[in-house]
């Protein structure tokens, strides 16, 4: 959804209606609810892609990387891929099976689908700090000698991953506090107009 929305204008619209009854949603609500719907519905599928493509990896890697190193890798990918499906299931099957196409309802799909991305964009800072994690645990596995792990493994994911991560933290935090604050207006839209019912 648009982060730009124009929530003091919906608000101010609606309350300017005198009619009592619920309108029936235009055609562009409706297009770009179902918009929404078919981009949820890729975007699960590429995830569950890539969940099927973590599992596959993390098997491989368990018979033709033996000792820590592959183990911790197989145990990371494999719990990545498992948290990948749950989230992505979790978070896009409500908008897909919305159906509700009402004027409130439409209200409520995309308060919903706020809520989801909030969640979506925690799920998503939460993976990046586990490749942070990993990215501690190789320097402890080196450090240690406990496995001998290779030096540009230790390098890529210390000067590229991790700081792409922690950028990512970032940026996603801001996403978190934008979608917040529409979620804030949102909810207020659904206030009034079941205060208006």
């Amino acid at each position: 959804m648009a982060d730009n929305f124009d929530f003091a204008a919906l608000a101010k619209s609606w309350q300017q209606q005198p009619m009592s009854e619920e309108t029936p949603p235009s055609a562009a609500d409706l297009a770009e609810a179902s918009q929404r719907q078919r981009e949820q519905k890729l975007l699960m599928y590429g995830e569950w892609l890539g969940a099927v493509i973590m599992a596959g990896t993390a098997v491989w890697l368990l018979f033709n990387l033996p000792g820590w190193l592959g183990g911790i890798s197989a145990l990371f990918l494999g719990l990545g891929a498992l948290s990948a499906a749950y989230a992505s299931w979790h978070i896009h099957r409500p908008i897909l099976a919305y159906d509700n196409w009402s004027s409130a309802g439409l209200l409520q799909f995309r308060r919903r689908a706020c809520q989801l991305s909030l969640q979506y964009y925690r799920y998503t800072q939460l993976g990046c700090a586990a490749l942070i994690l990993f990215t501690l645990i190789l320097w402890l596995l080196h450090l240690w000698q406990l496995d001998d792990t290779p030096m540009t493994m230790l390098l890529f994911y210390s000067l590229i991953v991790s700081p792409a991560c922690l950028f990512g933290i970032y940026r996603l935090q801001q996403k978190v506090q934008q979608k917040a604050t529409e979620l804030m207006h949102l909810n207020r839209l659904a206030d009034d107009f079941q205060y208006r019912e």
